[in-house]
C-alpha cells in the first residue's frame, strides 16, 4: 500500500494509475469502514481512501478539535484490509476551495441541528473529486441523508462517477457502528441499542405504519431518558414525512442523544 501524505505527492503519482475506486474518511476506522474496503474490493479498479478531518463540516469547533486521531491505526487497518492507496492530505486542501451549497433537502433531519453541515461534506468531496477523479466512490448507508445529497450532487452536476451505498454494519447488539460508540459508557451502550429496537418495532408494525406509532416510539425513547432529535417516516428521496407504504418504499431515520453523544441511524421499509 502506498501512502501519500500530500497532494503534490499524490498528483505525481497519479498519472500511471488506472480507474479509481474511492472510499472517503475522517479516520478512526471501525468495522464499517472495513465494510466499504471489502465491497470496493468486490470492483476491478484499485482502491484508494483518504483520511482527512473535514473542519468544515463541523458546527461545533470543540467537537472537531476533539475528533479521535489514529492515524497509524488507521493505515494499519487500511493495508491489512487490502487497500492500495491512502491520501492523506494537509489543511492546503482547503486553499482556494469551491463553497458548495447544498440544496434544501440539507436542512432536513440531521441538517435541522447541524446547519451547514452538508455545505462542508459536499464541498471536500467536491474537491476530492476533483484530485482523485474516481470512477466508483462507496458510502455507508447508516448516513443514509449524506448519501442521497452525494448521489444527487454527482447527478446533477454530470460527473462521470458511480456511487455505491453499503449496507450499515452492527454490533451483536443492534447498535450501529460509529467512531462516536466508543465515547458511550457500557451502560450508555446498553441504552443505545434502544434506537435499532425502536426501528426493528416500527419495521414489524409497518402494515400500521402512521404519526401515532411514530410517536408511540418517540415517547418510549424518552422515557428511557434519551433525547431524540427527530424519528420520522419519510420520503427516501426527499425525506419529506411519509407514511404511503402502500405506494413507495419507506426510510425511518433517527438521530437521537444518549448521555452527550448523537447518535443516527435508519432502517428502510419495502412497500407493501
Amino acid at each position: 500500500m502506498i501512502v501519500f501524505n500530500s497532494i503534490k505527492e499524490f498528483n505525481k503519482a497519479k498519472e500511471n494509475f488506472d480507474s479509481l475506486s474511492f472510499i472517503p474518511t475522517m479516520g478512526n476506522l471501525h468495522r464499517g469502514h472495513i465494510s466499504l474496503i471489502d465491497t470496493a474490493k468486490e470492483y476491478k479498479n484499485k482502491v484508494i481512501a483518504s483520511i482527512y478531518i473535514n473542519k468544515l463540516q463541523f458546527n461545533d469547533k470543540n467537537d472537531y478539535l476533539n475528533y479521535p486521531k489514529t492515524i497509524e491505526d488507521d493505515i494499519n487497518i487500511l493495508e491489512k484490509h487490502g487497500c492500495d492507496y491512502v491520501l492523506i492530505p494537509d489543511e492546503s486542501i482547503i486553499e482556494n476551495i469551491i463553497n458548495i451549497k447544498a440544496p434544501p433537502i440539507s436542512n432536513k433531519l440531521c441538517g435541522q441541528s447541524r446547519p451547514g453541515h452538508f455545505d462542508g461534506v459536499l464541498t471536500i468531496l467536491n474537491k476530492f473529486f476533483q484530485i482523485i477523479d474516481p470512477e466508483i466512490v462507496f458510502f455507508g448507508k447508516k448516513d443514509y441523508q449524506q448519501f442521497v445529497l452525494v448521489r444527487d450532487f454527482i447527478l446533477d452536476n454530470n460527473l462521470n462517477i458511480k456511487i455505491v451505498g453499503v449496507d450499515t454494519v452492527r454490533e451483536d447488539s443492534g447498535l450501529a457502528l460509529s467512531s462516536r460508540n466508543n465515547l458511550l459508557s457500557n451502560q450508555e451502550k446498553i441504552i443505545a441499542t434502544e434506537l435499532y429496537k425502536a426501528l426493528k418495532d416500527i419495521a414489524i408494525n409497518k402494515t400500521n405504519l402512521n404519526s401515532n406509532l411514530i410517536n408511540l416510539k418517540k415517547d418510549y425513547l424518552k422515557s428511557l431518558d434519551i433525547n431524540v432529535d427527530y424519528l420520522i417516516s419519510c420520503d427516501p428521496d426527499t425525506f419529506e414525512e411519509c407514511y404511503k407504504i402502500n405506494e413507495k418504499d419507506i426510510l425511518v431515520a433517527i438521530a437521537a442523544y444518549v448521555g452527550k453523544i448523537r447518535l443516527i441511524d435508519n432502517i428502510k421499509l419495502t412497500k407493501l
